[in-house]
């Protein structure tokens, strides 16, 4: 261990403790607002002319109140089914606000529920104000013989939200005996204060090659209040590791007195501080949200880091979003393994695919295995948390998840084969505390390689933000919607990260078929096509993604409609192109401004092209996605005419028109431009 190595490691292991976001005046995330609007939450209200709870529907063939058996008071309501076709819920109509933030629970108890799916459990469902279904809240269920247990789920309602229903149920196609108590929907409230560094990129570190600036994104999150923007201010200082105040460059990094007037006309704004000069060491910038009278209604914290010139981590992001792995640009290309096997990796290596993530936590001599077949690995402790569903044995409180992932991280910190680490699988914001500490203990055991999580909660990523490096999620539209929705998720993950984080999204190659045994629907499930796979990954990559890693190797073994042999050739294809430009997608040499017209009926691009645009040695690259929703024209604009277009690695001039360029694109059509200005 060299000597920067060792001095570096000590310094983070004592920074484990620091809270990175910290929130003051009782503004605690996810704070309860209002009572239980469930009504008759605990069934004990039963008229005297029914079986069923008052105010509760559901079908009497499954459903029952039961006075024997209940977690408090004297009743509970019980399922029981045999039917394996017969499906019913238990609901009631809530009036929930569209736009606000809710947790739903319930405790319940199971006596050999059986089936594919995730057993009892609580939904929330909504529809805008025509009957249009828009979404839910579906939190995973229990099966099996179990005693009370506690499930919940917290969500955001879309703004078009309207009629909500709330639901006990067991899921579609399961047997077995249920018993619900104590359903609860709460109303919760953020904090009014967001903030998040835009730069520093990677974990606040300011190196000898910069950034010159220190920029914080500071916004007011008011939907849970009634406060006008321009009332507010923000005061903000930096603190060295004793507590001091800092000045950068000879002028006051706090701001003394508040910056009245920021919000007068919005909601957000950007902090920015000379981070040149700064001393080695670590410090906190903290942002306060002020009320009309200068009150302190909230705090944030976010830790900054001036690192030993000498540092050169292993594997870094640098201030382009970019994953650097012994210095040089790399794009994480990968699939979702459940263990390493040396079969599989003889033919996964037989590619250009980079990378792979293993449920499977991996052994020692699992990660020789990859190190000497060159595939490095995203390393999984995503369920080593108290209260999840596969959560480890040895793990018997949260209090045990810091001993365990530090003895882990410590163990494999140095292997040659370790690319990242998986923190998170999905996990609902009900375990946010504990993501935020199992990040802040990676990091401590680990300069070196940055933490991953994904999600499916897209909308939902700007609460997660403290508890990743990189972020993921993972759009499976085909056989449920349009190959679009690639494209669509991703913009909106990018943008939920202001553009100010990598994103390592996950593409879809397998069939919905896999996951749905005895659906009713089957026609509808099959594997995406090689013209699909191959557009959402682009479309990812227009979006904002700077590494992908598709789900998943083991589908490809099992998807029935498409033989293994098959669907690998048409992966294989699809990763060579993209490995092809990689070193154009990786280059940061400056990009010209450039815009894009056609015939979408706002008179701007087509909704159905998605582009990203490089420079490399000198040339203009423009990658242009059809995602399937339409085909036609398209103008490409350019500051000046180019003095050549073409189509990458085909002989065909393309029509260039003014100071840019038109083309067409059939549905889900890739096209590389090579321009030369």
């Amino acid at each position: 261990m060299n000597i920067v190595m060792a001095v570096l490691r000590k310094r983070c292991l004592a920074a484990a403790a620091v809270v990175v976001v910290a929130t003051g005046s009782g503004f605690a995330a996810d704070r309860v607002v209002d009572a239980n609007l469930v009504v008759n939450p605990s069934f004990e209200v039963v008229p005297a002319d029914r079986s069923l709870p008052a105010d509760w529907a559901a079908d009497r063939q499954i459903y029952s109140v039961d006075r024997q058996t209940a977690r408090t008071g004297n009743a509970s309501l019980k399922f029981v089914n045999q039917d394996p076709g017969r499906y019913r819920l238990a609901g009631q109509k809530i009036s929930l606000r569209a736009g606000w933030k809710y947790r739903i629970g319930v405790w319940v108890k199971t006596d050999q529920l059986a089936g594919e799916e995730s057993g009892a459990t609580v939904c929330v469902e909504w529809r805008d104000n025509h009957g249009k279904w828009l979404g839910g809240m579906y939190p995973a269920g229990v099966k099996g013989t179990s005693d009370w247990t506690r499930i919940e789920g917290i969500a955001r309602l879309p703004k078009e939200a309207g009629d909500c229903t709330l639901s006990c149920y067991v899921r579609q196609g399961m047997t077995g005996t249920a018993w619900f108590d104590d359903v609860e929907v709460m109303r919760l409230a953020d904090p009014p204060l967001e903030s998040m560094l835009l730069s520093p990129v990677y974990r606040g570190r300011i190196t000898a090659e910069g950034p010159d600036r220190v920029r914080l994104h500071v916004g007011l999150n008011l939907v849970d209040y009634d406060w006008v923007p321009g009332s507010l201010s923000v005061a903000s200082k930096l603190a060295d590791s004793s507590g001091r105040n800092v000045d950068w460059q000879g002028r006051p990094a706090a701001v003394s007195s508040p910056q009245a007037g920021i919000f007068a006309d919005r909601t957000a704004t950007v902090l920015e501080f000379a981070a040149a000069g700064l001393p080695v060491g670590q410090y906190t910038l903290t942002v306060r949200l002020l009320s009309p009278d200068a009150k302190e209604l909230q705090s944030a914290s976010h830790r900054i880091e001036r690192m030993p010139d000498g540092f050169q981590p292993t594997c870094t992001i640098d201030e382009s979003r970019r994953l650097l792995v012994g210095g040089k640009p790399f794009f994480p290309l990968g699939m979702y393994f459940s263990t390493i096997k040396e079969d599989d990796l003889k033919t996964f290596a037989d590619s250009k695919f980079n990378c792979l993530m293993a449920y499977g936590s991996p052994r020692r001599d699992q990660m020789d295995l990859a190190e000497r077949y060159g595939v490095k690995v995203i390393y999984s402790i995503k369920d080593w948390y108290f209260g999840a569903k596969y959560c480890p044995p040895d793990i018997k409180s949260i209090a045990d998840e810091e001993g365990k992932i530090r003895r882990r991280v410590g163990e494999f910190r140095d292997h040659p084969a370790l690319l990242a680490w998986y923190l998170n699988d999905e996990l609902p914001q009900s375990y946010m505390e504990q993501l935020n500490a199992h990040r802040r203990f990676v990091e401590a055991e680990d300069p070196h390689h940055p933490t991953w999580v994904v999600l499916y909660q897209y909308r939902e990523v700007r609460d997660y933000v403290e508890s990743f490096d990189v972020i993921g999620t993972d759009p499976y539209p085909v056989g449920r919607a349009a190959a679009s929705g690639a494209a669509q998720w991703t913009a909106e993950t990018f943008r939920q990260v202001l553009g100010a984080r990598p994103l390592w999204q996950v593409p879809q190659v397998f069939n919905w078929a896999n996951y749905h045994k005895g659906s009713s629907k089957p026609d509808q499930h099959r594997t995406p096509t090689f013209d699909e796979m191959r557009s959402m990954t682009w479309q990812c990559i227009a979006e904002g993604a700077n590494g992908l890693v598709f789900y998943s190797w083991y589908d490809i073994h099992r998807n029935a409609d498409v033989p293994f042999a098959a669907q690998w050739d048409k992966l294989k294809r699809i990763a060579a192109e993209v490995d092809r430009w990689s070193p154009v997608l990786l280059s940061v040499e400056p990009v010209p401004a450039v815009s894009f017209a056609g015939e979408s009926p706002q008179g701007g691009p087509p909704e159905w092209l998605h582009a990203i645009v490089r420079r490399y040695q000198g040339r203009l690259y423009l990658f242009a996605v059809n995602d399937g929703d339409g085909d036609g024209m398209f103008q490409c604009v350019l500051p000046q005419s180019p003095k050549s277009v073409k189509e990458a690695g085909e002989s065909r001039a393309v029509k260039r028109n003014g100071i840019g360029f038109e083309d067409s694109l059939k549905r889900l059509e890739l096209r590389v431009y090579e321009i030369e200005p």
